[in-house]
This record gives structure tokens, sequence and C-alpha cells, in this order.
């Protein structure tokens, strides 16, 4: 078996990704020459990942070393620095080889050239990285060499020309200590496996039926691919396709992939789970498929053209607008049309990990308990309680058939769970996880009626939670959370039900400050609770037209509002009982959670299948949308955060996204963005999503996740809800999709 061949065409097997390969996490070093005989060893990134990508020229790739940003570098107060990546030209004359330092696994190269010479680079993996990830790193290095010096695909070269570069790779100076065992000389098992899995034939999902009257709105030629998450491939079905877009009624559409002789390949109604994405340089367009037994698979559609492609985003994008929104395209104002146009674009300079194999579903339940902490798992907590009543509360309360439905995490050393009528409480420890603390139980009203929270905020420094319940919404409550008990309740009439209340400010918590923001389906109006009978401002309260059915509302550190809709519109005002300044135009899609950085920069807006991230500074006069309204016709582009759909394919399950969150703390820059859909948790590097990269990581866990958050104050720890238990998640643990999906393999 040609092993080069075998373990190549699972990295190079999808054309659309621009990576090949990826080390998640490793350190950075470069080797200097000090006077004639001795050399110094100087670290760049202490915490970095190493990833091999296509360029824009055939033939041509980068090992590119980025730096992954941990609480604690001082480098990350000065936003205006970019140096977080470097990126090197991948030729045989870098003198690319692995090694050993240190007892962990490195590989050595220079950069080609007088002005960088005698300098030596190594990147040094971290203990979790395995053989297999090492290997398949240092084998497409040496493909990469082949193409470029050749100029041809390395799949028609044999194991002995590709061994050239391994073999002519030798330093002249230090660098590792000793040279590993070439993956050549070796054939793992697990690389016949995966090639065997790739030899068997693809599951294909059945045929549906549409409807036989339709008018065709598009007709393009394509390539029609399948993603195979057993091999990470998008295997190719049929060339030359007839891939059209049907009208079958008023805003309903189909799309329908036929041979040229009417054979049928799919056919599925068009609707937002579809979850589409673009890629203009691979031309390329991958969504989401769910037959009738909600099984899902990812399709692929590759354009002849740029001008073909285009066309066909433009169109899919008012069907898809016409599906959700139930009115005509042709009734969007031409401004706004341009916004939800550019919402639909996928972004050039993509940099997502993608899925490499099928998941074995009983080594990933192993996977996902292996770094967290747990107040349930963590080795001896329980026992190590002085208390033992804590310890008998503690198993009470994760025994409880309830399950838990909000998180709060406090500023200062707690976080709070309910579930049902109890409110579990637990400490942040020094160790950044989780200590059961105790349990407040049957949570009532002043009266002694039974009371179900279905909102919590923690107010007044974190010394009490005002909670609502969905049976009257025409009330909020107020707890004190030192002695556990309701002591105040809040009458707010004739809003026509209040749904959501959040601090007055993003970090209004932290104070004694008694207002709070609020909002019903059509309303929005400040509270304080020190007025008598109704405790809603009159002057602070704005009725606005029933279209707009509110969802949440959040607000920043100086008390502007940022409200979203149903429709997923946004609106954003300086001052309540106001105009808004801006009014974003929605998708359609309903946002259900909504987030602001601190400064009141960026938006982060989560539907059910996407996030929008909005930078809502204006670029011509300087001013943030909270304050001035953007012209017309100059809508600030949002990002669309998503996962790919080969990964969803892989998931099998369609994605929910939970509200989506940036890390908060007083004079913390946000860093991560941190969501859930079903059991995975997931994060973008925000610094990153600046810059135009949008891939991310992920955490799988044995159940769904409820709710999750940040420990207050940094970002490298995640507080994870689930039915019946509560961690705390380091965020090293996550990982991107590519060894999250790929097979265990023996170290």
């Amino acid at each position: 078996m040609n092993v080069f061949k075998s373990l190549g065409g699972l990295i190079w097997g999808n054309q659309n990704n621009p990576e090949l390969v990826q080390i998640s996490s490793g350190q950075f070093y470069v080797y200097k020459n000090k006077g004639a005989t001795q050399r110094i060893r100087e670290c760049i990134y202490i915490d970095s990942m190493a990833t091999v990508r296509r360029t824009s020229q055939p033939y041509q790739y980068t090992l590119a070393i980025n730096r992954v940003f941990e609480e604690g570098e001082e480098s990350l107060q000065d936003d205006e620095d970019d140096d977080d990546e470097r990126t090197f030209l991948i030729d045989q004359e870098m003198q690319f080889k692995k090694g050993v330092s240190a007892g962990a696994t490195a590989f050595s190269w220079i950069r080609p050239g007088k002005e960088e010479a005698g300098l030596v680079y190594e990147f040094v993996c971290d203990d979790e990285t395995t053989v297999y990830t090492a290997n398949n790193f240092e084998i497409t290095m040496y493909q990469c060499m082949y193409e470029r010096k050749y100029r041809k695909s390395h799949f028609s070269a044999d194991d002995e020309a590709i061994q050239e570069f391994q073999l002519k790779a030798h330093f002249g100076a230090e660098g590792p200590d000793r040279e590993q065992q070439s993956p050549t000389v070796k054939k793992e098992k697990s690389v016949k496996k995966e090639q065997d899995d790739m030899d068997q034939k693809i599951i294909m999902p059945a045929i549906r039926n549409f409807p036989r009257s339709y008018e065709v709105v598009a007709d393009t030629v394509c390539e029609l691919n399948l993603f195979d998450p057993r091999t990470n491939l998008f295997m190719i079905q049929a060339d030359n396709v007839h891939c059209r877009l049907l009208r079958t009624g008023k805003f309903t559409y189909w799309l329908v992939v036929l041979a040229s002789d009417d054979k049928q390949y799919l056919a599925q109604p068009v609707e937002p789970r579809m979850n589409p994405t673009y890629s203009m340089p691979q031309l390329s367009f991958i969504w989401n498929y769910f037959d009738e037994q909600q099984n899902v698979f990812s399709w692929l559609l590759r354009f002849p053209t740029e001008v073909s492609l285009s066309k066909f985003q433009t169109i899919f994008g008012q069907c898809m607008y016409e599906v959700i929104n139930r009115q005509s395209w042709d009734k969007v104002p031409a401004p706004d049309q341009k916004y939800m146009i550019m919402t639909y674009q996928e972004d050039a300079d993509m940099r997502d990990n993608n899925a490499r194999t099928q998941q074995d579903e009983e080594d990933s339940e192993e996977y996902s308990d292996e770094e967290e902490e747990s107040y349930s798992e963590e080795s001896d907590e329980y026992e190590e309680a002085e208390d033992d009543e804590i310890n008998d509360l503690a198993d009470n309360f994760k025994k409880d058939t309830a399950i838990n439905s909000q998180l709060a995490v406090g500023y200062k050393d707690r976080s709070f769970v309910v579930r049902g009528n109890k409110i579990g409480v637990f400490k942040h420890n020094d160790e950044d996880g989780l200590d059961f603390t105790t349990t407040i139980k049957n949570i009532s009203d002043r009266k002694g009626k039974e009371l179900t929270p279905s909102r919590v905020v923690l107010h007044e420094q974190d010394t009490a939670m005002v909670m609502m319940d969905s049976r009257n919404l025409d009330k909020a409550y107020k707890m004190d959370l030192e002695y556990g008990k309701v002591v105040e309740e809040w009458e707010m009439p004739g809003t026509s039900g209040v749904l959501n209340l959040t601090g007055n400010s993003k970090y209004a918590h932290l104070t004694d400050n008694k207002t709070m923001v609020g909002h019903s389906q059509t309303a929005m109006f400040r509270i304080d609770p020190r007025l008598s009978g109704s405790k809603i401002v009159e002057n602070e309260f704005k009725q606005y037209a029933k279209g707009n059915d509110f969802t949440c509302v959040a607000t920043t550190d100086n008390g502007s509002v940022a409200i979203a809709g149903a429709k997923g519109d946004i609106k954003l005002l300086n001052a309540i009982g106001k105009n808004a300044k801006t009014a974003l135009p929605g998708m359609g899609d309903p946002i259900i959670g909504i987030d602001v950085s601190g400064d009141g920069r960026y938006v982060l807006a989560t539907c059910k299948t996407y996030i929008l991230l909005i930078d809502v500074l204006n670029s011509e006069n300087k001013k943030l949308g909270f304050d001035a309204s953007f012209p017309a016709k100059n809508k600030p582009q949002p990002i669309k955060l998503h996962l790919r759909p080969e990964h969803v394919a892989t998931m099998r399950e369609p994605v929910s996204f939970t509200p989506a969150r940036f890390n908060t703390g007083v004079n913390e820059l946000e860093k991560t963005i941190v969501t859930s859909t079903g059991p995975y948790v997931i994060t973008w590097n925000f610094r990153r999503l600046k810059q135009g990269h949008t891939e991310y990581q992920m955490k799988k866990y044995s159940d769904n996740i409820v709710a999750e958050n940040f420990k207050f104050g940094q970002d490298r720890s995640i507080i994870v809800a689930l039915p019946h238990d509560v961690k705390a998640l380091p965020k090293r643990s996550l990982t991107s999709p590519t060894e999250l999906f790929k097979k265990r393999s023996s170290k």
C-alpha cells in the first residue's frame, strides 16, 4: 500500500477546505546564533497552533504558526499588536524535519534567504498531540514540497518520490535533540483501516418526491458531491448535473438536482436548517440535507465559474428570505437587500477546521470526560468537604429528577443553577473548578406560593437575584441570596407580559444600582423598584408597533441598549423611551439571544442555526450605531458564524445554538465567544474573527447542554450546565473539529 497516498487521500480530499492539516497546540521557538559557537533559543509564542494551508496559486502551500491567546499574555492588552501569525512558503529548501525536543515531538525548519540566515524555527507539540496527528502533519509537508517542485499532484507519485524530501531534510545547526522514526518506516494499522473505510460504499440518502407543478427560477450545470463522514471526503456522485431552484407555491421553493436524462439525485424544500455555505475560491455551495427520518447529510455543488455561483447564491438567498418571511423579496427596500445579501455571503478568508472521519460514539464519550472539572465527578471534591451535610445536599441535588433550566454566573465566586423550584449554589475554587455549596429549596413568593423561575438575573453586587415566573409575566421577584427568600415583588402592569429583565448597564450587578431594563413583545422600559405601586418609570416607557415582536435585550457599559426581535431585526438605542438610532433589518430568523461588548462596538446576535457578529462603529464619523445612524446605503456588514455543513453531517443532528456570549470582566477585553448546540460547546477566538478567520473549537459532552457562560473576569474557564450536572470546562480542553471528529488512534 502507498502509505503517503492513503493518508494523503484523507487529508487532501476536501478541495473546499483551505486547511490541509493542523496541530492545535504547541510552543513556537527560534534558534539564533550568538557568536561563532553559541546558539540561543527564544520563545516566540508560548501557546500556538501549526497549520498547513492551500494558497490561491496551484501547487503552492504555506505553513502558518498562529498564536493562541490565553489570559495573562500582556500583548493581548495592546489591540494594535497584530503579530499573531508567522507564515512560511513550503519548499524543499526550508529543510523541514521531525525530531524530539526535551522529550516532545518537534518540527524544525529554516526560511531560505539571506535576511534570516542562521535562524532555525521550531514548533514543539504539546503532550496531547497523537503520533497519528504528527505523522499526518509531516507527510503533508513532504507532499506539498513534491507538488511545488514538480508542479503536479502528489497522488501520481510513489513512496520513494515523496521520501526524496524527507531524506534531504538535514540541519547543519543545532535544533531538536534527535530525529523520530518516520511514519514511512512503519505502516500503522490505522492507515489500512481508514483506507478500507474509504473503499466502503458511501451511505446515500433516500430519494424524496418533489411537487410536479413548479416554475424554474434557476438552472445551472454543476458537479455533485456527497460528504462521507467516515473518510472526511466529498465523494463525486455525478458530473454535469442540473441544479434547479423551483418555485412550487407562494413563498415555497425546492432545490432539485437532476441528470441530463432527468434521473433524480436529490430534492429538498428550501428551509433555514439547510445551513448554506459558499466558497468563491472553490466555486462551491455546501449545505445540509435532512431526509424524512431526520438523518443529516452534507452535499456539495461545484460550479463552473464564479459568475454562475454568484448568480445562484443571489437567487438562493432571495428564495430563502421569502420562505422564512412569507413576503416577496421585491418588497424589501434596496438598502436592506444589500445588507441581507452581504450577510449571506461567505468570507473568502475563512480558516475553518474540517472534520476528518465519522465520530466513534464510544471513543467520543471517553474523550469528552478527559479534562473537565465537575462538582460531581472531579476526583474527591465531595469527600474533601468538611461538612457531611454539604455532601448530602450535593448528592440530593445531583439525584433530583428535575432538570437544570437556568444558569447565572456571579462576578465574585458563585454560580447559580435553577432546577425546578430549587437553586443549586456552587463556589468557584482556586483551580477554576466548582465546589457544591448549598441548595435553595422551595422557592416561593411572599405568600408562600411556589415559583418556578423562568428568567434569573443577578443584582446588587450579587447579593440578590431577580427572577420571573412564566405563569405571571406582570411581576418580578427579588430574592435575597444570603437568606434564600423572596423579599420583594415588583408589579409591572400594562406591558402585556414582561419577557426579559437585564441590568441598567452591562456591569450594573457589580454595583448597588437598583434600576433595571425590561421589555415585552412591543414595549421597552426602565424598572425602578423604589417606586410605589407600578415599578415602571413612566417617562422611560416606549410602546412600539405590534410588528416588532421583541425577543431579547442587552446593555453596554454606559447603558446603551440593543434589542432584537423575532424577525431578526436589531435596534440600537442610547436612551430608553426614545427612537432607535440604528435599525438593522432581519433575515427573518428569530434572534434568541443578544450580547454586546462592553464598549458597545460589537453586537452578538444568536439565531437557531447561525450567529451574527456586527461591528457597529461607523468608519466615516467614528461614532457607534447606538449614538448615530448609519447611512441607509452603508449599513455594517455582519460576520456570519455557523458550523460547516460537513461538521453538522458528522454530528448527525441539526444545529440549535444557545445564546452566544462574550467573556466578561471589568477592564477585561473580549477575547472569546462561547455557545453550544446539543452536546457540543463551541468557541470562537474573537481577535481572529476581527481579522477574518472564522475557525472554531469544540468539545462534546454525553448529554445536551442547557446553558453555558464564562467565569467572570477571564475566558480560560467555562461554566457548563447540563440537564443533571454542572461542570467547569477548561477552555484548553476544546479542540478543532479535525481532532474531535477523527477516529481515536493508538499513540
